[in-house]
């Protein structure tokens, strides 16, 4: 598994300078952390105008005035009782939180409870740039899996919680960008079945079309949040909750080109699965031998 980044086109860098521009000014962050403080989602209690004055510390109603104009129908929304924030601004408000700058976390060590699939080594582990990454250092025929994971997470998980986490994370997030809406933004996502990359290298590409998100996963890991899937592999012996590593490789193949049809197949211990699906990862048949 590999994740990326996907490059944005002209308009949305314009509409991330201008979302930046917005708080480009302490009198502004000063009226969003007022306003976050007892944030409890939509049941937040407004705070009134002088409340707000008071809470950024400045008697200029003027000045007030033209920051928290700035702000308003963007990150700041004037109801009945006075002000609340908007949901862009919770969102904004917990990434920086998960990757608010604190001391770095180095990590790079080998995980004793876990081995290569490919040698029988024992993996490592290593945390770099916000990014997890697994594999081996005795051989190159494991490719491991490197995902986004915030540093907030380190503060509460040891190397083992750690792994569980990530997988955790990644069969959410993939599977919700298989389904079509970006774990990242909401925005739509698109599945690149690219026959070429299944056959050489069997994997696919999920895509955000209005953020950076982008992941290349095996179709298998993509389908592991879909209940018949789950069972599938329960009945041949095959635990979906897993590490990657920890199953079968699956056995991808383009069976059609037009319409594009995508077939995967996984061994286990009490049988096998073949998974028939559309070029946009839709079921059409699961069999079980």
């Amino acid at each position: 598994m590999d994740f990326g980044e996907s490059s944005t086109g002209a308009a949305d860098d314009v509409d991330a300078r201008e979302a930046f521009d917005l708080l480009g000014h302490d009198i502004r962050l000063e009226i969003l952390l007022a306003l976050l403080e007892d944030w409890l989602a939509a049941h937040t209690k407004p705070k009134s105008y002088a409340e707000l004055m008071d809470a950024v510390g400045m008697e200029d109603s003027g000045k007030f005035n033209y920051h928290l104009d700035k702000l308003r129908g963007v990150y700041v929304r004037q109801v009945e009782d006075g002000y609340v924030p908007t949901a862009s601004a919770t969102a904004l408000y917990r990434a920086v939180l998960a990757h608010r700058p604190t001391d770095s976390v180095a990590v790079d060590q080998t995980l004793s409870t876990a081995t290569c699939p490919a040698c029988g080594a024992e993996p490592q582990l290593r945390y770099d740039r916000g990014f997890v990454t697994v594999d081996c250092p005795d051989c190159s025929e494991w490719e491991g899996f490197t995902y986004p994971f915030p540093q907030n997470g380190f503060e509460r998980h040891n190397s083992e919680q750690l792994l569980a986490a990530v997988s955790e994370r990644v069969r959410h997030e993939v599977g919700l960008a298989r389904t079509g809406q970006c774990p990242a933004c909401a925005g739509p996502t698109t599945v690149d079945l690219r026959p070429e990359q299944v056959e050489d290298d069997g994997w696919i590409e999920l895509a955000c079309d209005s953020c950076t998100f982008v992941v290349g996963v095996d179709p298998l890991t993509a389908l592991l949040t879909d209940d018949r899937v789950g069972a599938a592999l329960r009945e041949i012996g095959l635990d979906p909750l897993g590490h990657d590593w920890e199953r079968p490789d699956s056995q991808p193949s383009v069976s059609s080109r037009d319409p594009p049809r995508l077939s995967v197949t996984v061994t286990g211990p009490s049988g096998t699965v073949t998974l028939t699906l559309t070029g946009d990862l839709e079921f059409e048949a699961i069999d079980t031998e």
